[in-house]
C-alpha cells in the first residue's frame, strides 16, 4: 500500500470518538504510568532519588507493529535526566526520534508526576469522528477538569478564536509552546498528540493485519521507532490490535485482551 487513501476505511467512522487515557500514580521514590487507547497500552514504572531517574521498566501491551517491544530499550537512555517537570528540559537533554513517541512522552509525564511528588494524576482525552465539513471536537480532561476544547477541521483550530488558524501537525510545537506553560502545556501536547492518533480510527487496520510498515515508508519514515531503520525494514502490522472505546470509556486502563 502506499498511501493512506488505499487502506481500508472503518465503516463505524463519523459515529463516534476517538479516547485515550493516562493514568500517573507517584510515591515517595516510583511513578507507575499507563496508556491505554484504540491503538495501544502501555505501561512503565520510573524509579527516582529525588534528583534524578535511576531505573525505568516498560511494557508494551498493545501494540500495531512486531517491532515496537524493541522500543523498550532507547527508553534506557533517559535515566540520569533531571526530576523536573520542565518537559523543555527534559527534551533537550533526550532524543526523542530515538523511541516509540507513545512510551516516550508517557516517560516525560512520568518525569513530571515525580516532581510534583506523591499523587495520581489522570488525562482523558476524546476527539470526535469528523461529520460533513463541519469541525470535530477535541477535549482533554485533567482529573476530571476540562482544560482544553478545541473544534478543528484539517489539522487546522477553528475555536476557541484565540486559537484559531493554529496548525495541529507541523508547525505544533513552536506556537503551543510560546502560548501555554505549565500543566496547560502538558495538557495542550497530550491532546495534539491524541488528536494525530485519532486520525487512524478512519481506517479498518485490522483488515489490513501483516501489512508491511515498509510498504509507508515514503510517507511515514522517521515518524517513531517502528518506522525508522532497521525497524521498518522488518516491522508487520500485528492482528486484531485496534479496540474500539467509543462506547465503553470505562473499559481504558483495564487492559484486557479483547474488548
Amino acid at each position: 500500500m502506499s498511501t493512506f487513501n488505499d487502506y481500508p476505511l472503518n465503516p463505524e467512522y463519523g459515529e463516534g470518538c476517538f479516547r485515550r487515557h493516562i493514568r500517573l500514580r507517584a510515591s515517595e521514590s516510583e511513578v507507575l504510568a499507563e496508556l491505554e487507547d484504540h491503538h495501544h497500552a502501555f505501561r512503565l514504572t520510573l524509579q527516582h532519588d529525588g534528583q534524578q531517574l535511576t531505573a525505568i521498566h516498560a511494557e508494551t501491551l498493545r501494540i500495531p507493529f512486531s517491532t515496537c517491544p524493541g522500543a523498550v530499550e532507547p527508553l534506557q537512555a533517559l535515566r540520569g535526566l533531571p526530576i523536573s517537570d520542565d518537559s523543555d528540559l527534559l527534551i533537550a537533554n533526550s532524543n526523542p526520534t530515538a523511541n516509540c513517541t507513545h512510551l516516550y512522552d508517557l516517560a516525560l509525564l512520568a518525569i513530571a508526576q515525580a516532581a510534583r511528588g506523591p499523587g495520581e494524576r489522570n488525562y482523558e482525552i476524546r476527539i470526535d469522528d469528523e461529520q460533513g465539513d463541519a469541525p470535530n471536537a477535541a477535549e482533554i480532561c485533567v482529573d476530571g477538569e476540562l482544560v482544553h476544547r478545541w473544534l478543528c477541521r484539517d489539522w487546522v483550530i477553528q475555536a476557541p478564536e484565540a486559537l484559531a488558524g493554529n496548525v495541529l501537525f507541523k508547525g505544533f510545537t513552536k506556537w503551543a509552546g510560546t502560548t501555554f506553560s505549565g500543566d496547560a502545556k502538558r495538557a495542550a501536547f497530550a491532546l495534539q498528540k491524541g488528536y494525530f492518533v485519532a486520525s487512524a480510527r478512519r481506517y479498518n487496520l485490522n483488515a489490513i493485519a501483516g501489512e508491511a510498515a515498509n510498504d509507508a515508508r515514503d510517507y511515514m519514515y522517521g515518524a517513531c521507532y517502528t518506522y525508522t531503520s532497521p525497524q521498518i525494514e522488518k516491522a508487520v502490522r500485528l492482528p486484531d490490535t485496534v479496540f474500539d472505546f467509543n462506547r465503553a470509556p470505562e473499559q481504558l486502563l483495564r487492559f484486557r485482551d479483547k474488548l
